[in-house]
């Protein structure tokens, strides 16, 4: 059995207007949750499913302690009439149990020998988790729940940290984040990497790492709330939305019409639950091909309904010219 630890990343948006301080903060919750994944864990074909999950301290300690400063910083909000609103917590803690779902799961092992239950796992880590974290926007209510003594001994020197500050304006870049986050998905496809990365500890935590930070950074950029200090306009957030699905569809085609099998890592339980190599990489193209694209079609929603919201509080703040003149 090999355990391979990896660090992913909350970053989390709230209604903070320096851009700046946004972005040492997310460096803050870089590494605050070890994840356990485990390489090829033997499964046995004759018993439940649900007896398979990855059970660990050092995800279940994390996960347990984000949670409870969620909650301590969201009640705090309400004591000070600042409450948060019921949906965006629902969003923050949908998109915590697509991590638990996907790294903690019996989709975790499933995923070492299913190559679309891989694929199923690197969709929530890479895009639903990420995406339903930052339109939870839990900043605020993560910031206001820490222990006093974590945020002014460990947070405040993060947010002066230079170098972490450059780092993630190099990172949250309009084009530096969406290639990135298109590469995630393209290089990690190559056949011989992804099989390599199955059984290799160090490429299977490269693997995740870079699917969860780049997903972060990428939905951060398109699900952006802010008005005045956003980085790129709607217009060009729905063009780059439309440009990521041009890679899944593409790859996911290959994959799915392929007559011959592309990925050897993966041994489908020996057939024992009825799915054979090739229909385990057709489902896996489908996967890439079908709802990991859709789920741009949900940030295109998000988008229309941020547009919509500046344009209706535009022609609010017209009429309240107007009517002084």
């Amino acid at each position: 059995m090999l355990k391979c630890s990896l660090f992913f990343n909350l970053i989390s948006v709230a209604s903070v207007k320096i851009f700046s301080l946004t972005g040492l903060l997310s460096s803050f919750f870089l590494g605050l949750f070890p994840v356990i994944c485990v390489a090829h864990v033997p499964i046995d074909p004759n018993e439940s499913i649900w007896l398979n999950w990855v059970y660990t301290p050092e995800i279940a300690l994390p996960m347990l302690f984000t949670s409870i400063v969620y909650l301590r910083g969201r009640a705090k909000r309400r004591e000070h009439h600042r409450p948060i609103p019921m949906l965006q917590t629902l969003l923050f803690f949908a998109g915590m149990l697509s991590f638990v779902i996907a790294l903690q799961s019996p989709l975790e092992p499933l995923s070492d020998h299913f190559l679309f239950m891989h694929q199923i796992e690197h969709m929530l880590i890479r895009s639903v988790a990420p995406l339903l974290i930052i339109v939870s926007m839990p900043l605020a209510p993560l910031i206001q729940g820490l222990p006093n003594g974590i945020r002014h001994h460990v947070l405040v020197p993060l947010v002066r940290n230079r170098v972490l500050k450059a780092v993630y304006l190099f990172l949250g870049h309009p084009l530096i984040a969406s290639v990135v986050f298109i590469a995630t998905l393209l290089i990690w496809q190559i056949p011989s990497l992804h099989d390599q990365a199955v059984f290799d500890r160090t490429l299977h935590d490269s693997m995740h790492i870079t699917m969860i930070l780049s997903g972060f950074f990428f939905w951060w950029l398109i699900c952006d709330p802010r008005q005045k200090s956003a980085r790129i306009s709607y217009g060009m957030r729905l063009i780059i939305l439309w440009a990521v699905t041009i890679p899944n569809t593409i790859i996911g085609a290959i994959i799915t019409l392929s007559h011959q099998q592309i990925y050897k890592a993966y041994d489908v339980l020996h057939g024992d639950w009825g799915i054979q190599l090739m229909l385990d990489q057709q489902l896996g193209g489908i996967i890439i091909w079908g709802p990991d694209g859709m789920v741009a079609f949900v940030g295109t929603a998000i988008v229309f309904i941020l547009w919509l919201r500046q344009e209706k509080e535009n022609n609010r703040h017209l009429k309240a010219a107007q009517a002084e003149q």
